[in-house]
């Protein structure tokens, strides 16, 4: 199935190209706030790299923020803006909500930017965080008009999944491992696989949250590593040589420090960079730790956390729809603060990191879970439902466990 708002914007593209009178805007800061003509209230933020010229074709990032902050959605990406020279754009009205809205402001944002700027149809990437991971993901299912794809936090909807065939695009993920989305990212990327999708999947030490910018750099040296072997950018050996050598830097120190699953998988980075011809010192690395007690236990450890909290994630859902149901909870939300206290006594008494950081996944999504169910009372008029969310809410911040 394809986008029609995304048929329009390449058409749109190809017609006015650079022809149209545009606007001026400073280089190298971020813009809070540029109209979209024939429109109410909608808006976007933009930031021009220093090094943009407006007769020159463009790269460009759209960005989808969940909460429509464009400018705290364009700060993540600045330092791979100036390194690449990309132009930033992101919405300042889509947000958590209605996919059938929020396709609807995006093509009237593809629509507005593609006649103010003098893009490079070969070089449109789009990203979002949480939700607006999601929503991006779609629209690259969608259409052929994105080149690649960075999903912060969150990963496709079911429906899109089903659409995907071979993806077109190149995807990078982006989750900390204390993100309440951090299984599904890492199941994610075990899916794309197998769908013959080319990704990768970075893995922080943080919550729910835009990435860095260090982070979103190396998210950006991978996408270009992607786009000299498709041409769409001319080679350059020493940016080749930089992305490789940082790479091969962080794996030897996350090897160093023993955190030998996230060690293999930059290693693994590192030998696509050349298309695993380079270095057979590093495959040898990889051989060794893979066929070693301590990666196979760590493999081991991981499964055994994934099944715990899958098997937590069902027991609080559960109860959550059970008494959603009803709007109300037995007891005084005994259930609740009695398997809280208990999460949280795990974490203090644990010295495990992937523990504590499990436990702290747990109660993101607790609370994900209990205000996206406001959220849908509130929007439903269930008062009932509302005030049971509300009341729950409290219990669970009187038990701070993060």
């Amino acid at each position: 199935m394809k986008n029609t708002f995304l048929c329009l914007f390449i058409f749109l593209n190809s017609i006015w190209g650079y022809s149209q009178e545009k606007q001026s805007f400073p280089k190298g800061v971020i813009i809070d706030s540029v109209k979209i003509a024939n429109t109410l209230n909608e808006s976007y933020a933009v930031y021009l790299p220093k090094q943009y010229v407006k007769e020159v074709p463009s790269a460009i990032v759209f960005i989808f923020d969940p909460d429509a902050r464009g400018k705290i959605g364009i700060e993540p990406f600045v330092l791979a803006a100036e390194t690449y020279n990309y132009i930033l754009v992101c919405s300042n009205n889509s947000k958590n909500g209605p996919v059938d809205v929020n396709l609807e402001i995006a093509g009237r944002l593809f629509d507005s930017v593609s006649t103010e700027f003098n893009l490079n149809p070969s070089q449109l990437y789009i990203s979002g965080f949480s939700g607006g991971a999601r929503l991006v993901s779609g629209i690259a299912v969608s259409s052929t008009a994105f080149e690649g794809v960075i999903a912060c936090g969150a990963s496709f909807n079911e429906l899109d999944k089903f659409a995907l065939q071979e993806g077109t695009f190149s995807y990078v993920g982006i989750v900390g491992d204390r993100d309440m989305n951090y299984q599904e990212m890492i199941g994610n990327k075990e899916w794309l696989d197998v769908m013959m999708v080319k990704n990768t999947l970075f893995v922080d030490h943080q919550e729910h949250a835009w990435p860095s910018q260090k982070q979103m750099l190396r998210a950006f040296d991978w996408l270009e590593i992607q786009a000299f072997k498709k041409n769409i950018r001319k080679s350059n050996e020493s940016t080749i040589k930089r992305i490789y050598d940082e790479n091969l830097k962080i794996a030897d120190s996350l090897k160093g420090k023993n955190e030998l699953i996230s060690a293999v998988d930059e290693y693994e980075r590192c030998n696509e960079i050349y298309g695993n011809k380079k270095d057979s010192e590093i495959k040898s690395i990889i051989e060794a730790i893979k066929n070693g007690k301590e990666y196979k236990s760590q493999i081991r450890v991981r499964g055994e956390i994934i099944a715990l909290e899958n098997k937590t994630t069902s027991l609080f859902l559960d109860q959550l729809d059970n008494e959603l149901k009803v709007a109300k909870s037995e007891n005084d939300f005994k259930f609740w603060k009695t398997e809280l206290k208990r999460l949280k006594e795990k974490k203090m008494k644990s010295n495990d990191v992937a523990i504590k950081s499990m436990v702290d996944r747990l109660y993101s999504m607790i609370n994900a879970s209990v205000y996206g169910a406001a959220q849908e009372s509130k929007r439903n008029f269930q008062n009932d439902k509302l005030a049971y969310c509300k009341e729950l809410e409290k219990v669970i911040h009187s038990i701070e466990i993060n």
